[in-house]
C-alpha cells in the first residue's frame, strides 16, 4: 500500500502541475486555458526533438523551459490579450480552439507514431525505510517539491511576484499603482507554460510522447484545481495529490474499471462539503 500511495502522490504531483498552470492563468486573467495540456505535449514534442538531435540532457531541458516560456508569452500577446475582461465562455471556446490546434499542429509536425523521451531521473529501485520507490518517481515528487518553493519564495520575496498577486487580486487597483499588468499578464502565461514544459517532461516517461499523451492527465488537472480551489495555487498541488492517490489506490485495491471514476467522485463528495474547493477563500460581495 506505501508503494501505491508513493508512486499515486508521484502522479498527483504532474496532475497538480498542471492544474497550478491552470489556476495561475485564471487568476491573472479570469480564462480558463483549455490547452495547457497540448503545450505540454508541444513541449515534449520539442524535448524529443531536441534529444534526437544530439543535445545534452541540461541543454534539453533548458531549451524546452525556454520553448514553454516563449509558447505561453506569445500566446497571450498575440491571442488571449483580446479575450482578457470578455465573457468566461468566449475565452473558454477560444482555448478550446487552441486545444484542437496544437493537436492538429503535433500531427502535422510529428506524426501520429509514439515516440519515446528517457526518463530525467535513473529508474533503478531505491529502497526506503523497506518501501521500494522508483528513482522516477522519487524525481519527480523531489522536482515538484522544489519548484513549489520556488514560487512560494518568488511570490513571497520579490517585487515581481508581490506585483503578480497585486495584479491577479485587483488589476484596476494595481494598474492605478503603476504596475505593468500587460507585462505581469504575459508573465503570468510564460511562467504557467514553462510549468507545462516540466510536467511534459515528466510525464512523457511514463506515456511515451505522442499527440493525445496529455488529454487524459487534463481531466485529473482540471478536477484537480476545482478540488482544491480553483483559485488556491497550492489547492492545485494538494487536489492533484489526493487525486492520484485516490486514483491508484483505487486501481491496485478495487478495481481497474473504477480507477478513473473514483477520483471524480471523491472530487464531488468533497465539493459537496466545502464548495469552494478545500484551500480556497470564501469571497463576499456586496451588490
Amino acid at each position: 500500500m506505501l508503494q501505491m500511495i508513493v508512486s499515486g502522490i508521484a502522479l498527483g504531483a504532474i496532475y497538480g502541475l498542471i492544474a497550478l498552470g491552470i489556476v495561475m492563468v485564471f487568476k491573472a486573467t479570469g480564462i480558463l486555458n483549455f490547452a495547457h495540456g497540448e503545450a505540454a505535449m508541444l513541449s515534449a514534442f520539442m524535448a524529443y526533438t531536441l534529444m534526437v538531435s544530439g543535445l545534452p540532457i541540461w541543454a534539453v531541458v533548458l531549451l524546452t523551459l525556454l520553448f514553454g516560456a516563449a509558447l505561453g508569452m506569445v500566446i497571450e500577446r498575440f491571442i488571449i490579450r483580446r479575450f482578457i475582461g470578455k465573457a468566461l465562455l468566449s475565452s473558454a471556446i477560444c482555448t478550446l480552439g487552441l486545444f484542437l490546434v496544437f493537436g492538429d499542429l503535433a500531427i502535422w509536425i510529428w506524426g501520429k507514431d509514439t515516440q519515446e523521451l528517457p526518463s530525467l531521473f535513473p529508474n533503478a529501485p531505491i529502497d526506503i525505510g523497506g518501501v521500494i520507490v522508483s528513482g522516477q518517481d522519487l524525481g519527480v515528487v523531489l522536482v515538484c517539491a522544489i519548484l513549489a518553493a520556488v514560487l512560494f519564495g518568488f511570490f513571497r520575496f520579490t517585487r515581481l511576484g508581490i506585483a503578480m498577486q497585486a495584479t491577479m487580486e485587483n488589476p484596476v487597483a494595481a494598474r492605478l499603482m503603476g504596475i505593468p499588468i500587460k507585462r505581469i499578464y504575459a508573465l503570468a502565461w510564460g511562467i504557467s507554460h514553462v510549468i507545462a514544459a516540466i510536467a511534459g517532461l515528466l510525464i512523457a516517461p511514463m506515456t511515451f510522447v505522442h499527440f493525445s499523451m496529455m488529454q487524459h492527465a487534463l481531466h485529473f488537472a482540471f478536477a484537480a484545481a476545482v478540488l482544491g480551489g480553483i483559485g488556491s495555487m497550492p489547492g492545485a498541488l494538494l487536489g492533484g495529490v489526493i487525486i492520484g492517490v485516490s486514483s491508484n489506490l483505487t486501481g491496485a485495491y478495487v478495481s481497474s474499471a473504477w480507477k478513473d471514476a473514483v477520483p471524480f467522485i471523491v472530487m464531488l463528495a468533497i465539493l459537496i462539503l466545502r464548495p469552494q474547493g478545500l484551500l480556497a477563500r470564501k469571497h463576499i460581495k456586496k451588490v
